[in-house]
């Protein structure tokens, strides 16, 4: 975008002027290439106010001149209004402008409040699934930690019990040699310790189910965790388009009241031009008469000295 400076605004519209066309908001920002309307509007107002007004000068005129400057006057003052409202026109023309730029920023403004309604609301439904995500990875890692120390409590019951019937075993081998009437006792014993063999494998395969399960468990677990810090990035997005979008309104609504004041200076100004018109016509019309009075004595005495 151009850079919009009393200089290069001035610059412009005389530029625009030799080239015989109205220094409006939007001849002067077509001709930089760019500019804020706000910008151009308040620079090209301080050029406006600085060039020359051309008025009636308020002075007697000598009655031998009068008939010679008065179509002078009239075409001075003709000019003077046809430039009080060619200055009236630019002026409505710079409030158009300004108003179609308060409108588009207004429809910027509509659509930066929807885009900010609508990243609250991915906002909240993500934080409403990072929430479920991470009570339900609590569920999981709850599950499987009792189901660990199921597992790990019932294989201590069974070694501890295989250990008993070794040693029963043992002290029923040491009573056999020192009494041949045990035999059958032993060998009871040894079926005793057969089955708890058998028990044994079996409560190794179950527990070997079990700990394949707790794979199972702990992978779900790794998954769900995963899942809750991808959302918990996506909610941290979230967050920063919601803030990015409430800056873009801020900016957007400081635009709109740059432009609200701008659109009151130029319609007081338009309206100061329209006065400044209306009053010179006035003074035209006043001077007219009197301007031909005085022209009328010199003629009125040239007769009657004849």
């Amino acid at each position: 975008m151009a850079i919009v400076t009393f200089e290069a605004v001035a610059a412009a519209a005389e530029a625009l002027q030799i080239a015989g066309q109205r220094p409006s908001v939007r001849a002067v920002i077509a001709h930089l290439g760019g500019g804020s309307p706000n910008a151009v509007l308040k620079h090209l107002g301080e050029w406006k106010a600085g060039r020359p007004l051309v008025r009636v000068a308020e002075t007697d005129l000598d009655a031998r001149i009068t008939t010679a400057i008065i179509d002078q006057m009239q075409r001075v003052a003709v000019a003077a209004a046809a430039a009080a409202e060619e200055r009236a026109a630019g002026i409505e023309d710079d409030l158009q402008a300004l108003a179609e730029a308060q409108q588009a920023a207004e429809q910027q403004i509509e659509a930066l409040i929807t885009e900010r309604d609508t990243s609250r609301e991915q906002a909240e439904g993500l934080a409403r699934q990072l929430a479920d995500a991470q009570a339900n990875a609590e569920r999981i890692q709850q599950h499987a930690g009792e189901l660990a120390t199921a597992l790990r409590a019932e294989l201590a019951g069974e070694r501890k019990h295989q250990e008993q019937t070794a040693a029963a075993l043992v002290k029923a081998e040491v009573r056999l040699e020192a009494l041949p009437d045990l035999h059958t006792e032993i060998e009871r014993l040894r079926a005793v310790l057969d089955t708890e063999g058998k028990a044994r494998v079996a409560a190794e395969q179950q527990a070997a189910v079990f700990a394949v399960k707790l794979e199972v468990t702990i992978d779900r677990a790794t998954r769900e965790e995963r899942r809750v810090e991808q959302t918990a990035r996506e909610l941290v997005s979230a967050n920063a388009a919601v803030q990015a979008g409430q800056a873009r309104l801020e900016s957007a609504a400081r635009e709109i009241e740059d432009a609200k004041k701008a659109v009151v200076d130029a319609r007081a100004a338009a309206k100061k031009a329209g006065e400044d018109a209306a009053e010179l016509r006035g003074r035209m019309a006043a001077e007219q008469p009197k301007a031909s009075k005085v022209a009328e004595q010199p003629l009125k005495a040239s007769k009657a000295k004849a």
